[in-house]
Parts: C-alpha cells; structure tokens; sequence
C-alpha cells in the first residue's frame, strides 16, 4: 500500500507540498537543485513540527504549543540523527535516498 511504511504517512507529502511547492514560487520549485532529492535536514524539521502538534494535543485539548528553537532543537536533532542512522542501516537498498525522492516527486 502506498501509504503506509517508514514516512509515507500522507500527512508528511502534504506538509512538504505546502511547505516547498505550493506554487511556482516555493522554495522547492525556484532552488530545485537543492530540493532534488527532498534534503534530510527538511524531512527532520517536518517530523518536528508533527511532533509540536502532538504535543498541543498531548493533553485532550488543543494547547497552543509555540514552535521554537529553544522547545524543539533537541527534537529536531534527534530526527536527523535517526534519520542518518536509517540511511546508514539501509544503504544497501538506498531506501532513504528513494523515500526522498519520492518526497520531492
């Protein structure tokens, strides 16, 4: 099923489509080149900011939860860490690098 495995949650494609290529002037339309494949640093801060909306939810009831350095760089670390150590356990496959693309597609 295309939507299901390791960070294929539509909920992601979306996020990176409004975030980068809402429209002809995204950041990943103009600087193509920097955006082919979808960079890893990118797909950890979307992972980031799905944690900061569950974390305004964590309690029943919306939060209002600001997004910011100080909250969540440590989270966000952690995400690209992981995301390095996936690439590295699955090199052989180049599973991260296809996931990327499939993002940026």
């Amino acid at each position: 099923d295309a939507q299901r495995g390791f960070l294929k949650a539509p909920l992601i494609q979306k996020i990176v489509n409004m975030m980068w290529f809402a429209n002809k002037h995204g950041n990943g339309v103009v600087f193509h080149n920097h955006f082919k494949p979808f960079p890893y640093p990118a797909l950890a801060l979307v992972l980031t900011a799905i944690k900061c909306c569950i974390d305004e939810w964590m309690m029943g009831t919306w939060m209002d939860i600001p997004f910011t350095i100080q909250e969540y760089c440590g989270t966000y670390k952690s995400h690209l860490k992981c995301l390095q150590a996936f690439k590295d356990t699955t090199k052989t496959y180049n599973v991260l690098p296809g996931i990327c693309m499939r993002l940026y597609e």
